[in-house]
């Protein structure tokens, strides 16, 4: 989603005839659900900074090389520095102790990781609909994504892009994340823990978008996502996971140099 938003592929194509580069600076603050069983408001603020140059691009915290071999097929090779699982909205989840409820503090963090991947990319011939398939991963897990992306031109202005994706996670990435050990059933300050997690298995995730963008001037664009999810019984089940349905909304303002 947040790829999406950033630079659509439509638009840096399009861009592309136009100059050698193109840089981003822009803002966004959203809520969304609650993932893990946190405390607190789930409010996140979101700098963006993005660069296109050829086919190097850097958008956020992810880094790559996009080829395009036709007109219709692209592939793209890229590092994500804050990788792992993205079930919240933007980016990868990351949780320390001190943000669990009372019960659950005695957790070990859960981290992001340094991750490697392969995207490709398939401009259909039915509605202008793109497909998109990824593999990524890292020391903590691996992970794939099949996206379906629209990209809708209501006006000049006006750009919308709903999209459906479906995403598996490994076994080593849904034990990282959601499974529980013996030693945090132990850990006193899990007072609400009373028994080792370990799902060992695969695990599906869906979800469906949309993205808006509408350009003030040539420079200035104001955009909005909101993105719902659903989650397997395999992390659902973990009882340091506090709902299978997450959402986000958020809202920012782009200027492009």
């Amino acid at each position: 989603m947040f790829s999406v938003l950033s630079f659509s592929e439509n638009e840096m194509i399009k861009k592309r005839s136009e100059e050698n580069y193109k840089i981003s600076l822009g803002f966004m603050g959203g809520y969304g659900s609650k993932l893990y069983k946190v405390h607190g408001k789930n409010t996140r603020y979101v700098p963006i900074v993005g660069l296109v140059s050829k086919n190097f691009y850097i958008l956020g915290t992810e880094l790559g090389y996009k080829k395009e071999l036709n007109s219709k097929i692209s592939i793209t090779g890229f590092s994500q520095l804050f990788g792992g699982v993205s079930l919240q909205g933007i980016g990868g989840t990351q949780l320390n102790n001190s943000d669990m409820e009372k019960g659950y503090k005695g957790i070990n963090d859960r981290k992001t990781q340094i991750e490697f991947g392969f995207r490709l990319g398939y401009e259909t011939k039915y509605q202008d609909i793109k497909l998109l398939t990824e593999l990524r991963g890292g020391e903590r897990g691996n992970s794939g994504k099949i996206s379906v992306i629209k990209p809708i031109f209501v006006t000049k202005k006006l750009l919308i892009i709903p999209q459906i994706n479906l995403t598996l996670l490994d076994s080593d990435m849904v034990d990282y994340y959601f499974g529980i050990t013996e030693d945090e059933v132990n850990n006193p300050k899990n007072t609400k823990l009373n028994k080792i997690y370990n799902p060992n298995d695969f695990e599906f995730a869906s979800s469906m978008g949309l993205t808006a963008k509408y350009n003030f001037t040539s420079k200035w664009s104001a955009f909005t996502i909101a993105e719902i999810q659903y989650i397997g019984s395999e992390v659902g089940d973990s009882p340091i996971v506090n709902s299978r349905t997450n959402y986000f909304i958020g809202l920012g303002l782009r200027y492009d140099f």
